[in-house]
């Protein structure tokens, strides 16, 4: 990141986000070293984010960059001398934050609240266990409910909840088994109870109308 900071064509570009700005910006919960850069405006120059890459190679002791892509995403893995490796995606993701973090030297980070939503999303179409956990994690430290931050998703993803759909999602929480390396203690069957009283919740409702 510190490279990245000195890039202002990335820097004014991109901002940072996902699990590892949560991780050491906000909740210090577990251990995350992917990086996540995401643009809001435009579509990722690819020209541009390889040119950065072959160019601080060296300095980063970098000896293989495999690249891969879907759609707007570009994932970068880069294999560094001792074996070890880093995941680092440039994504466009064209969907308005609700509100702007801060800013770590010259690149803006997400914010706690853009981060919940986007995971409230990602378990709505691949649930995994981190972003269960985060979730869970977000709404213990902060005054936020699960409705709402499903509320927000709504809006910022232009996104219409089935609730049977989303329900079964949640269920899903009991089963995935991905659980990341955490640095605070956790009951994972306390998270996991949650959300399948959330996902009950969901099955009333649909009840009641």
């Amino acid at each position: 990141m510190e490279l990245i900071n000195k890039n202002p064509k990335i820097t004014q570009k991109f901002y940072w986000t996902g699990g590892t700005v949560l991780s050491e910006f906000y909740l210090h919960h577990r251990l995350s070293e992917d990086i996540d850069l995401f643009c809001e405006n435009e579509e990722v120059g690819q020209e541009l984010i390889e040119i950065f890459l072959r160019k601080n190679a060296s300095v980063l002791k970098v000896k293989e960059m495999r690249r891969s892509q879907f759609l707007g995403l570009f994932s970068y893995q880069l294999v560094y001398s001792d074996k070890e490796s880093l995941k680092v995606d440039f994504n466009y993701y064209p969907f308005p934050r609700i509100e702007k973090g801060a800013k770590y030297k010259n690149i803006e980070i997400d914010s706690l609240r853009d981060i919940a939503v986007n995971k409230v999303h990602t378990i709505a179409t691949r649930p995994r266990s981190r972003d269960f956990i985060d979730i869970y994690f977000i709404l213990n430290k902060e005054k936020y409910n699960f409705d709402k931050l499903l509320m927000d998703a709504k809006v910022k993803f232009d996104w219409h909840i089935d609730p049977l759909d989303l329900g079964s999602q949640l269920m899903k929480a009991r089963d995935v088994k991905d659980y990341p390396r955490m640095i605070k203690e956790i009951n994972h069957q306390k998270w996991q109870d949650f959300f399948l009283k959330e996902a009950r919740k969901l099955g009333e409702n649909i009840i009641k109308k």
